[in-house]
């Protein structure tokens, strides 16, 4: 299910193989009573992923609870959309033709992605891209989790729930047509940089995954309806609901909802946690576009600084 498409772009995560010494960050935040085990998921994946690292693992026999977005197993409702809001109402013809493009090159119906409401059709793009790069939600770092927290019979919370997360989707700036524009006209840089992208989250780069995230150009709103909001409310969440007072929660959101001054980490910080990162991080073996083009005019005397 694609119930966790909130990332900076909804963009999902492909394959690329880790060295074996690197691993993704996780964060541990205490107070007097309580500690939150914190790490970044990637929502689609494969067995490359795997194991997961051992600074997240070792507090599985100690853990009250797993927390995620959503609980992958509760039934949900797709909200309804208004017929003059779809795509082929909003997209301007030149997208349109994009997007017509993509579907033939990935075998999707045009006619189902044109007459879904711009966000949805986002949606269904992703995953025909992920699809395509080997990826499966059944290999997500959250469904592996949700099925470990089963196994272990560790409760498991939901900071939203997927009919929540169809929701803000729907109620997007112009029913998230800049998130369609995005991944439209970032289509060509997307695949470019997917796989530098899971590879700096396997490798604990905190730097490139925040460099990344910085290409993708999303509007304001759309960054504040999908991010920076939801983080405020889930740290707060985390701060004071009743079941989340006392003990050891392990807490696993998207990769981008950890970054920054915005990401959980921080605004835990700010609520008074101590926040410290459990394990090391390497340099990502790749770099994002836009730095290797910011080197290029650096080495040719040109200064650029990257946004």
């Amino acid at each position: 299910m694609f119930k966790s498409l909130l990332t900076k772009a909804s963009i999902l995560l492909t394959f690329f193989s880790a060295s074996a010494s690197a691993e993704p960050q996780v964060w541990l935040a205490t107070d007097h009573q309580r500690q939150f085990v914190l790490m970044g998921s990637i929502h689609l994946g494969n067995d490359a992923l795997y194991p997961l690292p051992t600074a997240f693992t070792r507090y599985w026999p100690e853990a009250n609870g797993l927390i995620l977005e959503a609980n992958i197993q509760k039934k949900f409702e797709m909200p309804a959309f208004d017929a003059a809001n779809t795509t082929r109402h909003l997209l301007p013809p030149k997208d349109i033709r994009t997007l017509r493009t993509l579907a033939d090159q990935y075998r999707l119906s045009p006619y189902s992605l044109l007459e879904n409401p711009p966000w949805l059709t986002a949606m269904q793009l992703q995953m025909a891209q992920s699809l395509a790069f080997g990826l499966s939600p059944e290999k997500g770092i959250d469904q592996v989790v949700f099925a470990q927290a089963q196994q272990k019979h560790v409760p498991v919370y939901e900071l939203e729930g997927i009919e929540t997360q169809f929701r803000l989707l729907s109620n997007l700036p112009d029913h998230g047509l800049n998130l369609l524009q995005t991944t439209l006209n970032e289509w060509l840089l997307l695949e470019d940089e997917l796989r530098c992208l899971l590879k700096a989250w396997q490798q604990g780069n905190g730097t490139v995954l925040t460099e990344l995230s910085h290409q993708i150009a999303l509007s304001d709103d759309t960054e504040q309806h999908l991010l920076t909001r939801r983080n405020q409310a889930w740290a707060s969440q985390l701060t004071r609901s009743p079941q989340y007072q006392k003990g050891t929660f392990l807490v696993v959101v998207g990769a981008y909802h950890m970054i920054g001054e915005d990401g959980l980490p921080a605004l835990l910080k700010q609520q008074g946690f101590n926040v410290r990162q459990l394990n090391g991080s390497q340099p990502a073996q790749c770099e994002p576009a836009s730095l290797q083009r910011a080197n290029t005019s650096e080495n040719s005397g040109t200064k650029k600084t990257v946004q």
